[in-house]
């Protein structure tokens, strides 16, 4: 039974009417395709999750914001899965799921642009 907290599905949608198509990819397997909004965060102190040196000193990453449905829970992927999108990879450096009344209702992340190309 759904509680009025349960906005599931109504996130969902949403995520369908202004989201990217994407699917995940881990090991042979492969999600079906959902809609799911990724930002781009810009560069600041508190977005630098990982720090990379280099002989001329710290660098910073492409880190992005995920959004995705309840019913493509990111915390079941492996640490070597990828998310396809928009002819590009991202991996998860951070996953979460947002609950209300008990209830999954959107899954939350941070992601790291993986490197190259292909077609999705």
């Amino acid at each position: 039974m759904r509680c009025s907290l349960d906005k599931s599905l109504v996130i969902k949608q949403q995520l369908e009417r202004v989201g990217k198509k994407a699917f995940f990819s881990d090991g042979d397997w492969n999600s079906t395709p959902f809609y799911a909004v990724i930002e781009q965060r810009w560069k600041s102190n508190k977005s630098n999750f990982e720090k990379t040196q280099t002989e001329i000193g710290l660098v910073s990453a492409d880190y992005f914001t995920y959004i995705g449905p309840y019913d493509h829970d990111v915390e079941t992927l492996s640490d070597e899965a990828v998310l396809n999108c928009s002819g590009k990879r991202y991996i998860f450096k951070k996953k979460e799921k947002v609950e209300a009344g008990g209830v999954t209702q959107y899954f939350w992340g941070i992601l790291r642009l993986v490197s190259g190309d292909f077609d999705d």
